[in-house]
C-alpha cells in the first residue's frame, strides 16, 4: 500500500477515498443546521409579531439540537446511519412544512413545541460524517476533520446569509421551505453513500482481550478525558455565542448596528484558513501542546477585542481570535477521536456538537443582557473567561500526560 499524502497534499486523499458526491453531500447536509435557528426565529417573529416569542421558538430548537443529536447518534451506533438519516428526513421535513404552515395560526405554545421538534430531529450530518471519517482513516484523521471542520465554518456563515436573502427576497416561509428542500435532497444523498457500511455497529464489536484492571483504570482515564473534551466543546460554544452578542454591540456601539454578523464572518474566515493548515503541524506537535496553544492565542485574540476602539482594530482581533478557534475545535475533535471505542462514534460526535449548542445558548443567554447593560467589553470579558476555562484544561491534561509518560518510562524494565 501507498503511503499517505502529508501535508496540504493529504487533502487530495479525501476524494479517493470517499468520493466528489460525498464531500459535496456533507457540506450542503450542513446547511440547515445553521438555517433553522434563524429561519425560525424570522419566521415567528413575523407571523406572531412578537420578537419574545421567536426568542422563545429559537431557543428551542436550538435545546431540542442539543438533546436530540447525541439521541439519534446513539442510534445510529447500533442500527446504522442509513436508517436514523431517513427517517430523520422525513420527520424533520415534516415538521419544518408544518411548523411553515402553522407559524401564527397554532397557539404560541404548539408554535415553539413544533419548534423544539425541529430542532430534536435535525439530521445530524457533521456528527455522522466525522464518525464515518473515524472509520475509513481511522489512523488519520487529521485531513478529514479539518475538512469537516472547515466546511462547518461555511455552513455557519452561508446558512444564515441564504435565510436572510430569502425571507428578505421572497417570504421567512420561502427560506423555510428552502431548508427543508436542502434537508430532502443532501442530507438523503449523505444518508444513502456507499460510506455508511463502513460504520461498526455497537452490536457487532467483539469483546475485549484486555483485563478487567486494565479496562477499569482505562475507562476511568478515558471518561476523564472524554469529560475535558466535552467541557472544552461547551467552552467553544460559549466563545462563538458571546463572540456574536459582543461583536453586534460593538458594531451597534460605532453607528453601523448590521454590521455584527459581518465582523463575526472575518473570524470565520480566519479560522478556515488556519484550519486548513493544521495539516502542517509536525506529528511530533502533541495534541495538548495544540490545545494549550490554540487556547491561548484565543484568550490574546479576545484581550485584543476589549481594548479595541474602531472597526480595523476590532477586525485584527478579531482575525487573531478567529485564527485560533478552529484549530481548537479541531484538536478536540481530533482528541476525542483517538479515544472513541469502535462502534460509539456517532454518539461521541453527536455529544459534542451538543456542547457547542449548549455553550453557544448559554453564551448567548449571559452575554445578551451583559452587551446591552454594559456595551461590548461586558460580553468580551465573557469570552476571555471561556477561553481561560480552555487554556486551563490543557495545562492541566498536559501536564497530567507528561507526568503518567515520565511514570510509564521508570517503571518500565530497561
Amino acid at each position: 500500500m501507498s503511503a499517505r499524502p502529508s501535508g496540504l497534499s493529504g487533502y487530495r486523499f479525501l476524494p479517493a477515498t470517499a468520493g466528489w458526491s460525498y464531500l459535496v453531500a456533507t457540506t450542503l447536509g450542513k446547511l440547515p443546521m445553521s438555517m433553522i435557528p434563524l429561519a425560525v426565529l424570522t419566521l415567528t417573529t413575523g407571523a406572531t409579531g412578537s420578537l419574545a416569542i421567536g426568542g422563545f421558538a429559537a431557543a428551542a430548537a436550538a435545546l431540542g439540537e442539543a438533546v436530540g443529536g447525541p439521541t439519534s447518534g446513539t442510534i445510529a451506533d447500533r442500527v446504522g446511519q442509513r436508517a436514523v438519516l431517513l427517517a430523520g428526513v422525513v420527520v424533520n421535513v415534516a415538521v419544518l412544512v408544518t411548523f411553515t404552515l402553522g407559524a401564527g395560526v397554532f397557539p404560541d405554545a404548539t408554535t415553539v413545541a413544533l419548534a423544539g421538534l425541529a430542532g430534536l430531529t435535525i439530521p445530524q450530518v457533521g456528527a455522522l460524517s466525522r464518525a464515518r471519517w473515524l472509520a475509513m482513516v481511522p489512523d488519520d484523521t487529521h485531513a478529514a476533520f479539518a475538512f469537516e471542520g472547515v466546511s462547518d465554518e461555511l455552513a455557519y456563515i452561508i446558512g444564515p446569509a441564504l435565510v436572510g436573502v430569502i425571507a428578505v427576497a421572497v417570504s421567512p416561509q420561502a427560506a423555510m421551505l428552502a431548508t427543508a428542500a436542502l434537508i430532502a435532497v443532501f442530507v438523503t444523498q449523505f444518508a444513502l453513500h456507499r460510506t455508511h457500511r463502513l460504520v461498526p455497529l455497537r452490536r457487532d464489536v467483539g469483546p475485549s482481550t484486555v483485563t478487567a484492571a486494565e479496562r477499569q483504570s482505562g475507562s476511568l482515564r478515558r471518561r476523564a478525558l472524554l469529560g475535558v473534551c466535552l467541557v472544552g466543546t461547551v467552552s467553544m460554544g460559549v466563545f462563538f455565542g458571546g463572540s456574536q452578542a459582543g461583536l453586534t454591540a460593538f458594531a451597534a456601539q460605532v453607528g453601523i448596528p448590521d454590521a455584527g454578523a459581518l465582523l463575526y464572518a472575518v473570524m470565520a474566515v480566519g479560522s478556515s484558513i488556519t484550519t486548513l493548515s493544521m495539516v502542517m503541524v509536525p506529528a511530533r506537535v502533541g495534541p495538548w501542546l495544540r490545545w494549550t496553544v490554540a487556547a491561548a492565542g484565543m484568550l490574546v485574540g479576545v484581550i485584543l477585542l476589549l481594548i479595541a476602539t474602531n472597526i480595523p482594530t476590532v477586525l485584527v482581533a478579531g482575525l487573531v481570535a478567529g485564527a485560533f478557534q478552529g484549530p481548537m475545535l479541531l484538536t478536540i475533535f481530533a482528541i476525542t477521536g483517538s479515544l472513541t471505542e469502535r462502534g460509539t462514534g456517532g454518539f461521541m460526535m453527536a455529544l459534542l456538537n451538543g456542547g457547542v449548542v449548549v455553550g453557544i445558548g448559554i453564551g448567548a443567554a449571559v452575554t445578551g443582557p451583559i452587551a446591552e447593560a454594559t456595551g461590548p467589553v461586558g460580553a468580551f470579558t465573557v469570552v476571555a473567561c471561556a477561553c481561560t476555562v480552555l487554556l486551563a484544561l490543557g495545562v492541566s491534561a498536559g501536564v497530567t500526560a507528561r507526568v503518567r509518560q515520565r511514570q510509564a518510562r521508570v517503571s518500565s524494565p530497561v
